[in-house]
């Protein structure tokens, strides 16, 4: 068994897609440094699933990817493929050809793939187990790793026995069984509390539960109760609709009769309504004619007076101006007699200017006397027109008096027939006072009919209201009962007191039954889980305290043979001194440091920190061998830690390898010539550019 083929794309300075073509035997890498031969030990631990940067020299995972070099842009991605000859089947496996490929991105996702196929890191650990090959095993060996090897402080050391011991393993079905134990004692207290906390509630239920059929008991009582006095209140309800049923019926009949005796009233009073209206549309007709003669006498009148009164103004008009003339006349003629005498006095030239400036006395005179003349004239006139009048007058007196007997003819009818009218109305309102009364005892009747039908609506409202309520309470299939003796105020005491009863109780859970048995049956599941636990618990204890008896038995077993060993190979590394390997804790040996004593032959100190750097390093290839000789892995990568030590001892280190090289591939990073000439074929690592590696097969098979 052996890595075949080893593919790297875009892996830290492998920008180019690289085959490396592998052989069983010792296979060797050379090169100058710094050009990436380093990288193809890093590729390989890489693909076998390492996580750890630092053993990647590398602060991210990203940087694994090719970052750029001289014009060549950073990829996006990087990907290795091992291929592993499974002839002897050590993998648990069924292929021969294995092969196992790891895929990054720049973003950060990766890919893991067994034979082309999608898997699991998981997947890829589980496969390499145990069989000295995983990425943190001892096939994979740095020169930076002797110092920790050989370091009191790091469990490397135990690591690799670990891996030869085969209890990797058990310790990871350990840790399995510890994290199932951690979740099951999780479990188990989690299900403790919730246990505690259940059966507070089922308490709390069970005294819910009492209370609840206490309810139930005085529900049902008070349902019974109930209905027997909805019985009975309908019982009381129906004999009180008896009577008044019989009644009703009684006042029905009445009001049939009534109503009869009022239609007749009522034709009686149509037809002395017809007359009353007669009567007075005639009476209304006689009104208006005397209206109509007394109005034709008064305008008559009034006419004649208007006529006579205006001739007579006429006249009076004419002499009251007659004597106004007549009164300024003899203003004027006392003025003018002044005037003559004063005209007598004055010189004829004076004299003369005056009259003809005024009126002589003799021409006022004459227009005095014809004024009194018409004045006289006008009395005249006026007394032959009042004696006219006077006639006329007495013609009109005669016409009045003729129109007022008339009147007076008409008024005495008018009165004979308002006394017709009278005694009309008088008939018409006696009718209607008995119609009044009749219709007030129609109304009593009716409203003891109404009061009667009102009644029994209300009982029987009263009883379907309770049988509403009954079934509303009690469902559709309560059937109320007929009861013979009962006392509606005692049933109702009982029903009161039991329904304070029922209020002493207080709120009650209604699902309670429901809850009690949910909870009381889900209280017994986790019982029962919780007693699973404690099983799973003492078999979890048990099956690690059977791993840890395995594990420790397989480990000091091995421990044992390696130790041996290493006795062995020490001294022929060193040729002579003493080194062994002893456990720091007998008791606990899967976690106890393992101690390694190294005393090259002259040297009293045994103590790693005084040994040189390549007594160093042999003491940790011979602890290396110490464990391939009892547990060999399929191949071996060792990098450049023969670099500390000198010809002869690189001789005893490249007989070993020679030796080992039988049943282990060896591929060693190198500087060093005579191990260069141990290995059967040799590739060469070159930087093609700056930045970029380049391998290069050479074939030393005819050496």
């Amino acid at each position: 068994m052996h890595i075949s083929k080893l593919e790297l794309f875009g892996f830290k300075s492998f920008a180019k897609k690289q085959t490396i073509l592998l052989n069983s035997g010792v296979t060797g890498i050379v090169g100058p440094n710094g050009c990436g031969k380093t990288n193809i030990v890093d590729a390989i631990r890489w693909v076998l699933g390492e996580q750890k940067t630092s053993r990647l020299r590398s602060t991210k995972m990203e940087d694994v990817i090719f970052n750029g070099a001289s014009n060549i842009k950073p990829l996006g991605l990087c990907e290795v493929y091992l291929t592993v000859q499974n002839d002897k089947g050590l993998l648990p496996i069924e292929y021969e050809e294995v092969e196992i490929g790891r895929r990054l991105y720049r973003n950060g996702d990766s890919e893991y793939f067994i034979n082309r196929t999608a898997c699991r890191l998981k997947d890829i650990y589980n496969l390499f187990v145990d069989t000295g090959m995983s990425s943190d095993a001892y096939s994979v060996i740095e020169l930076n790793m002797i110092e920790q090897i050989l370091s009191d402080k790091d469990d490397s050391r135990r690591s690799m026995f670990e891996e030869a011991a085969g209890v990797n393993k058990y310790k990871s079905q350990r840790r399995s069984a510890l994290r199932k134990f951690e979740l099951n004692s999780r479990d188990l207290e989690r299900i403790d509390d919730i246990i505690l906390e259940i059966e507070m509630q089922v308490k709390s239920l069970e005294l819910q539960l009492k209370r609840f059929k206490r309810h139930e008991k005085l529900s049902s009582q008070l349902k019974d109760i109930e209905i027997n006095l909805a019985s009975a209140k309908i019982i009381d309800l129906e004999r009180g609709i008896k009577p008044l049923e019989s009644l009703l019926k009684k006042k029905n009949t009445l009001l049939k009769k009534n109503t009869s005796k009022k239609e007749s009233e009522s034709v009686e009073l149509k037809d002395a309504r017809s007359f009353y209206l007669t009567e007075k549309e005639i009476v209304e007709k006689m009104k208006v004619d005397v209206d109509n003669l007394t109005e034709n006498l008064l305008q008559e009148v009034q006419t004649k007076n208007r006529e006579s009164s205006k001739g007579m103004e006429v006249l009076e008009d004419e002499l009251q101006k007659k004597i106004s003339q007549l009164n300024k006349f003899d203003k004027d003629y006392i003025k003018i007699v002044s005037n003559n005498d004063v005209i007598k006095s004055l010189s004829n030239e004076s004299r003369e200017n005056f009259k003809n400036k005024n009126y002589t006395v003799i021409e006022t005179d004459k227009k005095y006397e014809n004024l009194k003349a018409s004045i006289e004239d006008y009395k005249d006139k006026i007394q032959s027109y009042n004696k006219e009048k006077e006639f006329d007058f007495n013609k009109i007196d005669d016409s009045i008096k003729e129109m007022q007997k008339k009147i007076n003819l008409h008024k005495l009818e008018l009165r004979n027939k308002e006394q017709d009218l009278n005694q009309a109305f008088m008939k018409m309102e006696s009718i209607r006072i008995k119609i009044d009364a009749d219709k007030f005892n129609k109304d009593d009747i009716f409203y003891d009919i109404k009061s009667a039908e009102m009644k029994i609506a209300e009982s029987s409202i009263k009883i379907s209201q309770i049988k509403e309520v009954i079934k509303e309470k009690f469902g559709n299939d309560i059937e109320l009962k007929k009861i013979k003796d009962y006392s509606i105020s005692e049933m109702t005491y009982n029903v009161e007191k039991i329904k304070r009863s029922i209020e002493a109780i207080g709120p009650i859970n209604w699902a309670v039954s429901d809850e009690y048995e949910e909870q009381s049956k889900r209280l017994n599941i986790l019982k029962e889980q919780r007693s699973d636990l404690l099983n799973s618990e003492k078999n979890l204890k048990d099956a690690i305290k059977k791993i840890d008896s395995v594990a420790k038995k397989q480990f000091l077993d091995t421990f044992e043979i390696i130790k041996n060993n290493f006795e062995t190979m020490f001294g022929v590394f060193f040729s002579g001194g003493k080194g062994s390997i002893n456990l720091e804790d007998i008791e606990d040996p899967l976690n106890s440091d393992v101690v390694i004593f190294a005393q090259p032959p002259g040297k009293k100190n045994n103590s790693l920190r005084m040994l040189s750097a390549g007594e160093k390093s042999l003491t940790a290839i011979a602890l290396l061998f110490s464990i391939y000789q009892y547990k060999p892995s399929p191949f071996c990568i060792l990098d450049e830690i023969d670099a500390p030590l000198d010809d002869i001892n690189i001789k005893k280190f490249t007989d070993v390898i020679s030796e080992y090289s039988k049943g282990t591939q060896f591929i060693m990073v190198t500087h060093n010539k005579l191990t260069m000439e141990s290995a059967d074929c040799i590739y060469g690592v070159t930087a093609e550019k700056k930045g970029i590696s380049k391998v290069i097969s050479i074939n030393f098979a005819e050496k």
